[in-house]
C-alpha cells in the first residue's frame, strides 16, 4: 500500500522549507509616485588642506539648498518627468585671506575681489535653475534637460572650467550611477554590496569613492517606518583631465580613506529617499604641475553631504 502524507502536513513542510529563503527579503529601490511634490533640504561641507612646498593652504566651503521635486503624470509611453526647482541657495567659501558668500535672497551682493565675481555669477545662475529628469517605465533616468542652458551666458573662462559638470551626458551618467547605489533585487537584513560613486569637480577633476553598503533593517521616525542602509568608504581615487590651456594639472595622486561613513533612509510607502548622508575624509600625496613646474604635495580633504526631506513634508 502506498502511504501518503496528509495534505495539511505537506503544506506545513513546504512552508518550513521555503520560508527561510524568502523571509525578510525586501526590494529597497523606491518606486516613483506620479503627480507628487516633495521638498528637500541639502547641506554640504568641504574642508581642504593642501600642502605645497611646506606651506598649508586651507579652504572651506558650506552650501545649503532647498529644492522642490515635482513629478508629473506618466506619459502614454511610460515616461515620467521630474522637474527640479531650486527655491533657495546659500554658499560660503573661505579662501586664504578672503570670504566669499552668496545668498539667493540677495543675489546682487558683490565679491570682495573682482577676480572672484565669476564664481558668484555661476551661483546666480544655479540659484535660478529649473531642470528636468526623464524616467522610463522602469523609473530609470534616461534623459536630462535644462542643464547645458544654465551656463551658456557665463564668462567663457568660467564656462570652460565647469563645462563637464553641466554636460548632459555626464549629468545623466551621474544620476544613473547614484540610482545604482540601491539594488533593484530583494535583499535581507545584513546583506552587503559594493558601489563606486564618481564626483565631477571643476577643471576636469574627478573623485571616485568605493563604498560598501549594508541593509540593517527598519527604523521608525515619527509616523514613518524607514528602511536603513549604512555605508563605509573603502577606496578613493583622484584624477584630472584639465580643459585645454589650463595652467594647473594634477599629474599623480595616491590617496586613502582616513574615515568614511554614511546612511540612507528609504520610505517605501511614499516611494522616496527620506534622507541621505555621508562624511568621507581622504588623505595622501599628489603631484601638481603648474605652468610646467612639478610640485609634490599632500592633501587632506573632507566632504560631508546630507539631503533630507523638508520638515514640512513629514
Amino acid at each position: 500500500m502506498c502511504s501518503r502524507l496528509p495534505q495539511a502536513l505537506v503544506w506545513a513542510l513546504a512552508t518550513v522549507l521555503v520560508t527561510p529563503a524568502v523571509q525578510g527579503q525586501v526590494v529597497l529601490k523606491p518606486k516613483l509616485q506620479p503627480k507628487t511634490k516633495r521638498v528637500y533640504n541639502s547641506e554640504s561641507n568641504t574642508k581642504q588642506i593642501l600642502t605645497l612646498a611646506g606651506m598649508d593652504v586651507e579652504t572651506k566651503s558650506t552650501q545649503f539648498a532647498i529644492t522642490e521635486h515635482a513629478l508629473g503624470a506618466r506619459g502614454d509611453d511610460g515616461t515620467l518627468r521630474l522637474v527640479q526647482t531650486i527655491r533657495k541657495l546659500q554658499q560660503e567659501t573661505i579662501l586664504p585671506g578672503f570670504k566669499l558668500t552668496f545668498d539667493s535672497s540677495n543675489p546682487g551682493k558683490k565679491a570682495p575681489l573682482p577676480q572672484l565675481e565669476p564664481m558668484l555669477d555661476l551661483l546666480r545662475v544655479i540659484s535660478k535653475a529649473k531642470t528636468t529628469l526623464v524616467h522610463n517605465k522602469l523609473d530609470q533616468v534616461i534623459k536630462v534637460e535644462g542643464f547645458k542652458e544654465l551656463i551658456k551666458d557665463l564668462d567663457p573662462a568660467v564656462r570652460k572650467n565647469f563645462s563637464e559638470q553641466f554636460d548632459p551626458k555626464i549629468i545623466l551618467a551621474r544620476w544613473k550611477n547614484s540610482n545604482q547605489r540601491i539594488p533593484a533585487k530583494a535583499v535581507r537584513i545584513g546583506d552587503t554590496w559594493d558601489h563606486t560613486s564618481v564626483m565631477d569637480l571643476e577643471a576636469g577633476q574627478k573623485i571616485s569613492i568605493k563604498r560598501r553598503y549594508r541593509y540593517t533593517g527598519t527604523v521608525k521616525q515619527g509616523p514613518h517606518m524607514l528602511h536603513r542602509i549604512t555605508s563605509r568608504s573603502l577606496e578613493v581615487g583622484l584624477t584630472q583631465d584639465p580643459p585645454e590651456g589650463s595652467p594647473t594639472k594634477i599629474t599623480a595622486s595616491k590617496l586613502k580613506i582616513a574615515k568614511g561613513t554614511g546612511e540612507i533612509l528609504i520610505d517605501l510607502k511614499q516611494g522616496i529617499i527620506f534622507s541621505d548622508s555621508d562624511t568621507t575624509q581622504m588623505t595622501g600625496t599628489l603631484t601638481i604641475e603648474i605652468n610646467g613646474m612639478k610640485l609634490d604635495g599632500r592633501l587632506d580633504l573632507t566632504i560631508a553631504v546630507q539631503t533630507k526631506i523638508d520638515p514640512s513634508e513629514k
